[in-house]
């Protein structure tokens, strides 16, 4: 579905061409730069990850995003392998786990704030009394064989 100015940009664009076609003005299409809607979020990445949005043990970087991308497209934009990813966060609430793949294809939305934590670094200790799930991530939980996961040393 197109945007509401998406017509009165063309009609802009349109005028602005023939103006400049027939000698009254300048052709400029700069209204067309911006015809996908995108969406800023934050991203931080934990532990040896860091290096993939280059920080040595943490790195935090505002990212753009065309609207409608999910937590997949982030990690390839910025080429971090699946199987590096442990604990990920969307807006404090946890969307994925360790060998887990729940979030891969959690949409983004404006704003959010995206927190993924390499293997080796350790669950967050302010979850450690609980914290709430993804329903994508509590839906895996319930369809895995055993029903849970569960720590090993």
């Amino acid at each position: 579905m197109r945007k509401p100015w998406f017509f009165s940009c063309v009609y802009l664009h349109l005028m602005l061409y023939f103006k400049s076609r027939f000698g009254h003005g300048t052709y400029s299409p700069n209204c067309f730069l911006n015809l996908m809607s995108t969406i800023k979020i934050t991203l931080t990445l934990y532990g040896p990850i860091a290096k993939f949005a280059g920080g040595k043990y943490i790195a935090q970087k505002a990212v753009e995003l065309e609207e409608g991308q999910t937590i997949r497209d982030l990690m390839d934009k910025f080429a971090i392998p699946y199987d590096q990813k442990s604990y990920l966060f969307i807006n404090n609430i946890l969307s994925d786990m360790p060998g887990l793949n729940a979030s891969l294809g959690e949409a983004l939305t404006d704003n959010s704030r995206v927190g993924i934590f390499s293997p080796e670094h350790m669950y967050p200790y302010q979850y450690r009394d609980g914290l709430p799930m993804s329903d994508a991530l509590t839906k895996e939980l319930k369809e895995r064989e055993g029903g849970a996961m569960h720590n090993t040393y």
